[in-house]
């Protein structure tokens, strides 16, 4: 735990809580169902590179203290028999630490994109789901004497900024400080079977049946009146339905034609560049750090199409929006996804950056922001095998997901080694590539998961992105000024021909 929060009431009963309700939410469920596909997995992987190797004993303890505080981390899911009631997490009375926590050491000479290769087939490795759903593997062997932490998570666990907020009580803020000690271990939970759950949940749908439905009567007499007593309440009501349609309606635009195959392999890469670069173009450009940071990135897929003989207008990205108050408990997943056509087309920086700014102030402002949340109930409802084509088909239509989690601002220490560097990987649950963007201790670093099918061309495509977010950054400096983006773990810059988008590609699954 960081020295920086301390050993109180509130922050063990934030960790005890981490997670949520024993049951899952529904729009949770549907995340867990929907993996019926291998393409759906949404696997989250983060990797902490140290400056030096830590102490094992020491991580050994950090664990053990925290799977000790969050019981979360030491429950499994289970699934009520015939599909009665939603998922819930139970104590796994077999839990065993040294299962989750690994160790290996990385091929000569260590250099970073091996260390992304060993992340992303880590990544691809599915979860035992007999098993709590999380790892963490500690890679030695790195050059420069450094080492890493690859952290790895279920989705259904929680979202980025709740696994952030998980962290902070796992890092500390000076290198020789030990983390302080917790409370023993959590209190046991309840154990069930699957029949077990489902007659729970049957029984606890009869119980409240009745007062449910009397309360849906009774709102909707009460939404009646109210509509009857105060016009205004019919217009809001139509506001939300119409923004219900444009939230769920299809994109107005067909993917890129480079990208559309899929398939269940994944490919990490990397880019990081200053966070003071990116504020000083924000500020040039009368936007957001997360309005830049997209501009960058679309100005980047427009340089990869060209790169591959291919023009196209526009092109179809996710972008996930957090719905997390400061009410909410740590962890668990509260997030939904506006659907953003893409001005790839758009050559001048300024006005890409406006077209972001406008698109993500109304997506905001949605009334229905929320749909997904509330449609998740009924999706549920359908066979595994069925959510899974339908969430695969929401999915497959994206050629990108774009987000943006804010991280440490200063810098960070695990079992007396220092983080160098934070590396975020979302999953690409169906699209063709996943970018997440997360801010430590004055860098940011980008991280890029594309399906190999869709994206046949990664180091190019991380060239073109870099030189995207290059453009983008000369809207804060001057033209002499203007500082590259850092190379870290980039590919090495070749010259160019043009690729031909008809050859021949690798064989992969469709």
């Amino acid at each position: 735990m960081s020295e920086r929060k301390g050993r109180t009431a509130e922050n063990l009963e934030e960790l005890r809580n981490w997670g949520g309700p024993a049951e899952m939410s529904a729009f949770e469920a549907a995340m867990w169902l929907a993996e019926a596909d291998p393409r759906m997995r949404v696997t989250v992987t983060g990797v902490l590179v140290l400056d030096r190797a830590p102490d094992w004993a020491r991580v050994v303890e950090g664990h053990l203290r925290i799977t000790n505080a969050v019981p979360r981390l030491r429950q499994r899911v289970m699934e009520p028999a015939l599909g009665v009631g939603l998922p819930q997490w139970v104590d796994d009375p077999d839990f065993l630490l040294d299962y989750h926590l690994r160790r290996q050491r990385a091929p000569e000479p260590g250099d970073d994109r091996q260390l992304l290769d060993i992340a992303q087939n880590l990544a691809m490795e599915p979860f035992d789901r007999l098993r709590p759903l999380w790892t963490t593997t500690l890679v030695e062997g790195l050059e420069h004497g450094r080492a890493a932490l690859i952290l790895k998570i279920h989705h259904v666990l929680s979202d980025g900024i709740g696994i952030t907020q998980l962290l902070d009580h796992v890092v500390s803020d000076a290198r020789e400080s030990r983390a302080l000690p917790l409370s023993r271990r959590a209190a046991p939970g309840r154990t069930a079977s699957p029949t077990g759950l489902a007659a729970h949940s049957a029984g606890q749908f009869l119980r409240q049946a009745p007062s449910e439905i009397a309360g849906v009567v009774a709102s909707a007499l009460e939404s009646t009146a109210g509509i009857l007593r105060r016009p205004a309440a019919l217009r809001e009501s139509w506001d939300y339905i119409a923004s219900a349609g444009r939230l769920l309606a299809s994109q107005s635009t067909s993917g890129s034609p480079i990208l559309r195959r899929r398939s269940r392999n994944w490919r990490f890469d990397i880019i990081e560049l200053l966070l003071s670069d990116l504020k000083a173009a924000a500020k040039g450009a009368e936007a957001s750090i997360n309005d830049v940071f997209l501009a960058g990135m679309i100005g980047g897929f427009r340089r990869y199409h060209e790169e591959m003989g291919v023009q196209i207008k526009e092109m179809p990205i996710a972008l996930p929006i957090s719905l997390r108050t400061t009410q909410d408990p740590a962890g668990g997943n509260r997030f939904a996804g506006a659907q953003y056509v893409a001005p790839v087309a758009e050559r001048d920086p300024m006005k890409r950056v406006a077209h972001v700014r406008d698109f993500v102030h109304r997506a905001r402002r949605e009334p229905a922001l929320d749909v997904a949340q509330r449609l998740s109930p009924l999706l549920v409802r359908l066979p595994s095998s069925a959510l899974g084509m339908v969430a695969g088909h929401m999915t497959s239509v994206q050629d990108a997901q774009i987000s943006n989690v804010h991280g440490w601002d200063r810098p960070v220490y695990v079992a007396g080694s220092e983080v160098l560097h934070h590396w975020p990987f979302a999953p690409a649950p169906g699209c063709a590539m996943m970018i997440t963007m997360l801010s430590y201790n004055g860098h940011c670093a980008i991280g890029i998961t594309s399906d190999v099918a869709a994206v046949t061309e990664p180091e190019l495509l991380v060239t073109c992105l870099r030189e995207g977010l290059e453009e983008i950054l000369r809207l804060g400096k001057p033209p002499a000024a203007a500082a590259p983006v850092l190379p870290a773990a980039a590919p090495s810059r070749k010259p160019r021909k043009r690729r031909n988008p008809g050859r021949p590609q690798r064989e992969t699954t469709t």
